[in-house]
């Protein structure tokens, strides 16, 4: 995220507020001292991602969910963990290697991602109404839905039909570290309820010809404090 997105997503941000910083700057706020406990939805755009040889995928644009809990040490400094997951469409093509006569294959699949982080957040004004940055660290698991070996017999217990065993197909997956930045505003009701709105970036370690591929994505936050 360059500086120039983070300055258009700021002011996106003051101009959907409808409120100047000085409106801001003077109404108050009951966030030091309280915990935070919030539901998450959100929207992770399209994205392109090119490996060795040209081998390339499609990530199609997806929605998902999330949760979090945070503290509110003051009226300006936040630290919270949160969870998020989605699941999102793509098509792959897979290239040989020099000197395999083979054409290259496309395929499709699911790419589901879980993600933990813990974050820090920046709140401009000590108001109800305010803009913030917040950046953090964690870790996201990523499985790809690519047949990694031969299906095997795995038993479990089902809600609807109690103890089941079946085949399945164990898939490429792994764990990687990622870390976050992003920009937005909150509003806390007089009450206990909060708002948040935050566009952020999410880059994920992955390592080998992908690098660290960044995810632009958007999220609602609806909570309570406590």
């Amino acid at each position: 995220m360059n500086t120039a997105t983070i300055a258009r997503a700021l002011g996106l941000t003051l101009l959907l507020a409808g409120a100047s910083p000085l409106a801001l700057a003077q109404s108050s706020s009951a966030r030091a001292g309280h915990w935070d406990a919030s539901l998450h939805v959100l929207y992770e755009d399209s994205k392109s991602l090119g490996s060795d040889n040209g081998s390339s995928a499609e990530v199609d644009s997806s929605a998902g969910w999330g949760f979090g809990v945070g503290y509110n040490f003051d009226n300006h400094w936040y630290v919270d963990m949160n969870f998020s997951a989605r699941n999102a469409d793509y098509t792959a093509t897979t290239t040989p290697q020099p000197g395999n006569p083979n054409r290259p294959q496309n395929f499709s699949g699911t790419l589901s991602t879980d993600s933990f982080a813990v974050n820090g957040t920046y709140h401009f004004f000590d108001g109800a109404l305010t803009p913030f940055v917040t950046a953090g660290l964690g870790a996201t698991y990523v499985n790809t839905d690519i047949p990694s070996g031969l299906p095997v017999n795995v038993c479990w217990y089902d809600p609807w039909w109690g103890y089941y065993c079946g085949p399945v197909v164990p898939t490429k997956s792994d764990t990687y570290f990622s870390y976050n930045a992003g920009v937005g505003v909150r509003w806390d009701a007089p009450q206990s309820l909060f708002v948040r709105g935050l566009v952020s970036q999410q880059w994920i370690d992955v390592g080998g010809g992908v690098g660290q591929p960044s995810f632009t994505q958007f999220r609602i936050d609806i909570g309570a404090r406590f």
